[in-house]
């Protein structure tokens, strides 16, 4: 028996947002994941500004704050507005929000993140 084409494009479709509940926020891969598990809140505000900005937004120059999250929101030049959350440490996924899951701002961020440079550490050991 054969069905027709329009059943096999009507159940495409009704299948495809389903997929979507399954998608893997890039915050829970690894390493980024660890980045954000490490560092504290205002680097990651540092971080995902960068980003944005990289991307042609422009970010507020006040973050908001959520539900406990610390909102990073920006615009670009057509006035579309993007939001990422960044969660109180320990909540996983640290940071959620607009970008889409294959934005090129998830790769920025963990390199953004894997750029910072530790403290100098002050020794008494030194002259």
């Amino acid at each position: 028996m054969r069905h027709p084409l329009s059943l096999v494009l009507v159940l495409a479709a009704s299948l495809a947002p389903a997929c979507a509940l399954f998608a893997k926020s890039p915050a829970l891969a690894s390493p980024l994941h660890e980045q954000l598990a490490k560092a504290d809140t205002p680097r990651i505000e540092d971080a995902a500004k960068a980003c944005l900005t990289k991307a042609g937004w422009t970010p507020d120059d006040v973050n908001g704050d959520s539900e406990g999250a610390t909102v990073v929101s920006a615009k670009n030049a057509a006035k579309t507005r993007v939001s990422v959350y960044i969660q109180p440490p320990g909540a996983s996924p640290r940071v959620t929000g607009d970008p889409a899951y294959d934005d090129p701002f998830w790769s920025c961020l963990g390199h953004e993140l894997g750029s910072a440079k530790p403290a100098a550490s002050t020794s008494s050991d030194s002259p």
